[in-house]
Parts: C-alpha cells; structure tokens; sequence
C-alpha cells in the first residue's frame, strides 16, 4: 500500500480554506463612510432619549447621505466636540450601521439627542434595510430603496 502521509494534511488544508471563503459576504466592498459631523444638543434629557430617532436619507451616483436625528449621547461628546464614530457593514440588502461615541470623548453629567450626518460611498442603488446599531437596548431598522 502506497499511503503518502501529506495527503491528509493537504485535504485538511484546502478544507479549512473552503471553510474561511464561506463567511458572510458584502455586497460592496468598496463601501467608506466620509463626512460624519454631529449638531450640538437638541434637547437635554436626564430620563432617556425622549423623541423617537428618525432618518433623513438621500442617495445620488452611489453616496447615500443620512441625517440621524434624535440620536441620544453624552453631552461632553455633543458640546465638547467629541467625535461620533460610524461604521458599515452590508450584508445582503441590509445596511448595518453601527454609530459609537469615541471612548476619548469628553464626558459630561448629562445626556442629550443630537443630529448624526455621515455619508455613505460605493453603496449600488436598490433597496435596502438600514439597521442602526447604538447603546439603544435594540437595533433600530429602517426601509428605504433609492
């Protein structure tokens, strides 16, 4: 019997390859979010976010622009400059867009809502379930197709 004692060790190779090439698979891999500024404090609240969140979204050659309002932060990253980190990632017809406040923000005793404006580019027009991912206890989804 001919047995060649690398040839188990190669099956497990490729396998494992196969395996990795099968996780999920976006879309667009070109997708970059430019432009995220923030407005100061709409309103100040100690109790929770007190209006319900709502987009603004508008899409052209690819850039989708999307005005999050009502978002609820720390004051410090509102006033103070801090920044609003966002990030993307798509996963079929749903955006997933997760918005975290930089952890070298300036905090302050208070919270507040605010307006969150970002673009999106390399997204190919259709349409889409846009799902913000934030401190709220659930993600919140929206339908839009453009």
């Amino acid at each position: 019997m001919n047995c060649n004692p690398f040839k188990p060790f190669a099956a497990l190779a490729i396998s494992l390859l196969l395996l990795a090439s099968c996780g999920k698979k976006n879309d667009t891999a070109d997708e970059t979010v430019l432009n995220v500024h923030h407005s100061p404090c709409t309103l100040y609240t100690d109790k929770g976010f007190e209006n319900p969140d709502s987009l603004n979204v508008s899409y052209s050659d690819g850039t989708l622009h999307v005005i999050h309002r009502n978002l609820f932060v720390n004051c410090g990253t509102a006033e103070l400059d801090g920044d609003i980190n966002v990030t993307v990632s798509i996963d079929g017809s749903t955006i997933n867009i997760y918005e975290t406040e930089d952890p070298d923000n300036p905090q302050a005793n208070c919270m507040c809502e605010v307006d969150n404006e970002f673009d999106i580019t390399g997204i190919t027009a259709g349409s889409y379930t846009l799902t913000f991912h934030n401190w709220y206890p659930e993600p919140r989804s929206f339908s839009f197709t453009f």
